[in-house]
């Protein structure tokens, strides 16, 4: 019965009642957002200096995301030639 179970005390399990590291980390983003968001002499600083940057945000992912798929497609291709080539190799 008892011959193999060892004592294990208790683990003492700290509940933080004033601190939330959670909380804490949303505030430091927060913080920093609002920072990024100013100017040096504290004035505020738009993100979107003129007409049409959504157009022109839309153009470079439009853009980007063809080269994703293209080299995505490229690195497709190569793995089934080598594919290929080991199936190949293994029947001859």
């Amino acid at each position: 019965m008892g011959l193999f179970n060892l004592y294990k005390p208790k683990e003492y399990k700290h509940r933080y009642i004033y601190y939330d590291p959670k909380k804490e980390a949303s505030k430091e983003r927060e913080k920093r957002m609002d920072e990024s968001k100013t100017n040096a002499d504290g004035t505020y600083k738009p993100t979107i200096l003129k007409r049409g940057a959504f157009r022109e945000m839309a153009n470079q992912n439009k853009s980007m995301r063809k080269e994703q798929a293209r080299s995505s497609n490229v690195r497709i291709f190569i793995i089934l030639a080598l594919l290929l080539a080991i199936t190949y190799f293994l029947i001859k």
